[in-house]
């Protein structure tokens, strides 16, 4: 049995499929504490635009993967498989390994050093590895190296959350508004660094794809995610700049989760990458 959180991203249908069992993060906007997924992106940054500061995200609390772990557990698993995003950007991992303590041995806790898609790319892995009739070692194996191995890049059509934040300085975020730049982002080694500007997202995305191209064309299956915060046409079109240029095994087309949503602004763009 697999246990995540929220912020692997997965679709619903695919959670649904392999019966992944998602704890929410949470974002704290205002003194208002929201349940990741609770809000459409449309009321996620109405109610960040109408607070005094920045959102807040917030991991889930031990007991609340302990709940997870007790309901598995009595409903027939025998062992669970608890996949956390990287610990480098949350406190997640440290939570969920709080929690199975409360629980006992039949719980093993990994962190998957993914973020997003990246993330959820692992979690996948490690349910089809346990449908496959794989061990929990193997499928614990088997998703910390898709995680690991996984690259994530995007595009943001504004720099305005991310001033509201406080990671860049307000001055940048005007200047890049008054120029139209969009700002295309790595995430790697724990920490989000640019690899470039665009003028327009329809150019980001031309870009995101060869990055990937570069830094990920190996020979082997590739699988790609296009991300998107409220961008669904702009998705299809990097979506299809993908499958052109990547001729992925598996292509899906998922949204960020209000947690995600709420650094990145709205129309953000970004492919995640993972060649197992």
């Amino acid at each position: 049995m697999i246990v995540t959180d929220s912020s692997a991203c997965l679709p619903a249908d695919v959670i649904a499929q392999y019966g992944i069992r998602v704890v929410p993060l949470a974002l704290v906007i205002g003194g208002e504490t929201v349940p990741d997924g609770a809000l459409s992106a449309e009321e996620l940054f109405a109610l960040i635009d109408g607070a005094d500061g920045p959102p807040k995200s917030a991991a889930p609390a031990p007991g609340e993967f302990a709940a997870g772990f007790r309901a598995e557990l009595e409903a027939g698993a025998e062992e669970i498989l608890c996949l956390t995003l990287s610990a480098a950007y949350s406190g997640t991992y440290e939570a969920a390994v709080a929690g199975a303590a409360m629980i006992g041995p039949q719980v093993r806790v990994v962190d998957t050093d993914g973020l997003a898609m990246t993330h959820g790319f692992a979690v996948l892995a490690g349910a089809r590895s346990l449908v496959a009739g794989g061990s929990l070692d193997d499928a614990a194996a088997l998703a910390k190296a898709v995680g690991a191995g996984g690259g994530l890049v995007g595009a943001l059509d504004t720099l305005r959350y991310l001033v509201k934040g406080g990671r860049v300085p307000r001055v940048v975020g005007w200047a890049a508004a008054a120029l139209s730049i969009k700002q295309m982002l790595a995430f790697e080694g724990g920490s989000a660094q640019p690899i470039g500007r665009a003028r327009t997202m329809a150019k980001a995305c031309e870009r995101l794809v060869d990055y990937a191209a570069r830094k990920h064309t190996n020979g082997r299956g590739m699988r790609v995610a296009v991300m998107h915060t409220g961008a669904p046409e702009m998705a299809e079109r990097l979506a299809e700049a993908a499958r052109e240029r990547l001729s992925p095994v598996e292509m899906m087309i998922t949204e960020l989760t209000s947690v995600m949503a709420a650094h990145t602004g709205p129309g953000f763009v970004g492919l995640a990458v993972s060649d197992d």
